[in-house]
């Protein structure tokens, strides 16, 4: 093998070690997109539930304190909706939270700071 061709295959070989260095960089910069995309999606799932409870609670106060109803049954309409929106929220959250997970998130970096 002449010189030359020594070097272009030194070159060849560089530019295919190159390709596959970018190939898995691109790969886990798509990973940490869609981890950042899923975290926000819980982040916004978990603020949904807190403002369903805070009306659930609402409801509550009134039908006791303001309508001087002695009981709230689960099944009233409002309540019935709130808690079936909370319920579905829930479930998204820990889809959400199981994909972020199998991509390598770690639990901690979902816990909310207060």
């Amino acid at each position: 093998m002449t010189y030359s061709e020594k070097i272009q295959d030194l070159m060849n070989k560089g530019i295919a070690a190159s390709k596959e260095a970018l190939a898995k960089a691109s790969s886990q910069a798509q990973t940490w997109g869609e981890m950042g995309l899923l975290k926000v999606e819980v982040v916004q799932h978990r603020s949904q539930a807190e403002k369903l409870v805070a009306q659930l609670g609402a409801e509550a106060y009134a039908a006791f304190a303001e309508r001087g109803e002695p009981s709230l049954a689960a099944d009233a309409p409002k309540v019935k909706a709130l808690l079936a929106r909370i319920t579905e929220l829930e479930k998204t959250v820990a889809e959400r939270e199981g994909r972020y997970r199998k991509l390598g998130g770690k639990e901690s970096d979902l816990q909310e700071e207060r």
